[in-house]
């Protein structure tokens, strides 16, 4: 059964029973009933509760064996304790979804989380679907069902759903929602998710013909291949996913044997996977509705021109024009075509340059403001219009109808910025279901951001589905902390281009060594990660003489640091040219399995922290797209050195180390490659220290 057979029951009943109901309407188990009754729920409803005969109207089962068969949707609302025993009543009934309330599951600790447990086997075994437990419920307004304890008037509703893991939250983000002119179509509170997980909700509502944007607070994801699979549903439907993902739960960094691992807290990875596969992600519940706003009320831009800032203060113009800076929005060059036509349209003091500011004058001719955005918006270099208005209701009434018409037939992105309205303004702009209100400037920037963002990636066909064989790979079992030989051997394996070398273990072997000079020598040990600190490392030698003299020293520091004994042999290797030094790392993440890292090095990664994290296995192009995400990429693209570097050998090495680790994901805890020297195109990239550990 797909995921649109599994949750149709549950996101669009025609049939619901509530367990547990009472009459009591100061009870939580009577609200879904005043819900369903008050909002005109069209399909059939049956109440089980053996003290009443009817409730609002509808009748009441003395128990669950006399309902109906083959409900659509089971509302539970009882004590923790009795939840088993009804689901395995309502299977017998042939209920095909369940919705829980009920709190004292894993949110109270160990005893909860044994009868959570339980829920989690029951939907596993007999494929019956639970939203919940401990949730506020759902609603799916096109269809009337309220299926919540929660106070959710119906009103006007838009092609949105949301998914929420804070059920207050939830609320709190709809309420926002509605007084700004957004309506939910669909809302669900995935609570603790026994059965069914928020991703799960995701791709169900992706394909959702109607549904055009999707939204959700989410605080951590449970299964990395839903989360994943979601993500791509949303890409080939086409339907934006918004997200405040928040929580910042971080690897400790004093456990950690590499830099990679001191890196790659959890939320880390989080913003580079989602930033990578292209879900937009905002940083609070303002800007998660505006961005929710612009996708649903403008449609896709159809050319790549930039913005225009029309403003009736120039105050507000600047804050708006230099947000956009901020955000990367490009501020469109006006044609001289539009600019004349504009100095025919606005009063003499208007500035016709972008922001144009239409000054306070057109308070006496408002239709001024129509004529100056209708211009703008026909300009072939315009790809976004953001109206600023300010304090003017009596006068600019009358011109809502007409933004409004604007709105519905421009194809191009328009947002109006009316800030410091008085209400009777705010309702008439909302009864407008075709524009898109934003209330003040910096909010209307950052909304505009994340939607052109979006599009920019998928003009640039950024969204590609994974299309790796791991099949033919060499698993060789790891175990332990591995010396930089053996790292440097297994990552040889897998096309990972690394010095040419020998390992020795006493001095004599110096005599007939095949290497060219100049030489690195360097101590082998599988416990001392920075070997450069106790003076263990050796460059630049040009002879044979200063390669005795190079063993001897090492040596001789390895004694006075006390570190004889980790001493494993030593290594001597060519000296790779020179290049671009950059780090890739790869830990093991409890959600997103083996995750690689990639970084410059030096103070980029040590003070800066300028890295980014993909969950591997990924592409070429992925790869790519991971190289260019780093702030530092300008220096890697030339910038400092007027050289070009080997990109596409750095992206195929990166593609090289994911397989390498997915291969090994059962024996790999960490991996650290420091440096990576890049070279100038047509010479590759070298790997010049390698550090594995492996599970213990």
């Amino acid at each position: 059964m797909n995921q649109q057979q599994l949750l149709s029951p549950m996101l669009s009943p025609q049939s619901i029973a509530i367990i547990g109901s009472s009459g009591d309407v100061g009870k939580i188990s009577y609200k879904p009933i005043a819900n369903l009754k008050d909002v005109g729920y069209k399909g059939e409803v049956y109440l089980v509760n053996p003290k009443y005969e009817e409730i609002a109207g509808y009748r009441c089962y003395k128990d669950i064996e006399s309902l109906p068969q083959s409900i659509d949707l089971a509302l539970i609302s009882v004590r923790a304790s009795k939840v088993k025993n009804i689901l395995d009543q309502l299977f017998k009934q042939k209920v095909k979804s369940v919705v829980t309330f009920s709190s004292g599951f894993t949110e109270i600790g160990e005893e909860g989380a044994i009868l959570e447990r339980e829920l989690t086997k029951f939907s596993e075994q007999t494929g019956i679907p639970i939203c919940g437990p401990n949730s506020l419920g759902l609603f799916n307004f096109k269809e009337r069902a309220i299926v919540s304890f929660s106070s959710l008037k119906y009103g006007q509703y838009d092609p949105v759903a949301f998914i929420t893991q804070s059920g207050a939250l939830g609320t709190l983000t709809y309420t926002m929602a509605k007084e700004n002119g957004l309506g939910f179509q669909y809302f669900v509170s995935s609570g603790n998710e026994a059965s069914v997980d928020f991703f799960d909700y995701v791709q169900y509502f992706a394909e959702q013909e109607e549904i055009k944007v999707i939204g959700g607070y989410l605080e951590g994801a449970r299964d990395f291949d839903k989360m994943d699979a979601a993500i791509e549903a949303c890409h080939q439907s086409e339907t934006p996913l918004v997200l405040l993902k928040v929580g910042n739960s971080k690897i400790g960094a004093e456990a950690a044997s590499s830099h990679t691992a001191s890196m790659a807290g959890n939320a880390n990875i989080y913003h580079s996977y989602l930033k990578q596969s292209n879900v937009v992600r905002v940083g609070d519940e303002e800007e998660l509705i505006d961005t929710l706003s612009v996708f649903n009320k403008t449609k896709k831009p159809k050319n790549n021109g930039g913005t225009v800032i029309v403003t009736q203060s120039g105050g507000a113009g600047i804050v708006i024009a230099d947000q956009c800076e901020v955000r990367g929005i490009s501020l469109a060059e006006l044609s001289a075509h539009t600019k004349g036509k504009l100095k025919q349209t606005l009063p003499p003091f208007a500035s016709i340059k972008n922001p144009v500011d239409i000054t306070a004058q057109v308070n006496q001719n408002p239709d001024q403001v129509i004529h100056a955005v209708e211009i703008l918006l026909n300009d072939n270099l315009v790809q976004s219009v953001i109206l600023y208005l300010q304090m003017t209701d009596g006068p600019f009434l009358p011109m809502i109808p007409k933004l409004a018409q604007i709105a519905m037939e421009t194809e191009k992105i328009f947002i109006l910025c009316w800030a410091g309205i008085e209400q009777t303004t705010r309702d008439k702009i909302i009864d407008e279901s075709s524009i898109c209100w934003i209330p003040t400037p910096t909010r209307a920037a950052d909304a505009l951001a994340n939607v052109l963002e979006y599009y920019r990636a998928i003009n640039d066909s950024q969204t590609v589905k994974k299309c790796l064989t791991l099949n033919g790979h060499q698993l060789s079992p790891i175990s332990g902390k591995k010396n930089e030989w053996e790292s440097k051997q297994l990552l040889k394996k897998y096309g990972v281009d690394v010095p040419k070398a020998l390992k020795i273990n006493n001095l004599e072997e110096l005599a007939s060594i095949p290497l060219k000079f100049p030489l690195v020598m360097k101590a082998l040990s599988s416990e001392i990660a920075h070997k450069s600190d106790y003076g263990l490392v050796k460059l630049k030698i040009k002879s044979l003489e200063e390669a005795e003299q190079a063993y001897r020293e090492i040596f001789k520091n390895a004694e006075k640091s006390n570190l004889l004994h980790d001493i494993e042999g030593i290594i001597i290797e060519e000296m790779a040219p020179e290049g671009i030094e950059v780090i890739i790392g790869a830990v093991q993440d409890e959600l997103f399995g083996p995750t690689i890292m990639f970084g410059l090095g030096g103070i980029f990664i040590e003070v800066l922290k300028d890295v980014t994290f993909l969950p591997a296995p990924f592409t070429e192009r992925e790869a790519l797209k991971m190289i260019q995400s780093i702030k530092s990429f300008s220096i890697l693209d030339g910038a400092r050195t007027k050289e070009k570097y080997d990109l596409k050998e750095l992206a195929n090495a990166l593609v090289n180390i994911s397989i390498f680790c997915t291969v090994h994901k059962d024996y790999i805890e960490e991996l650290d490659i420091n440096p990576l020297i890049v070279h100038k195109v047509g010479f590759g990239v070298t790997a010049v220290d390698a550090f594995i550990v492996g599970k213990k």
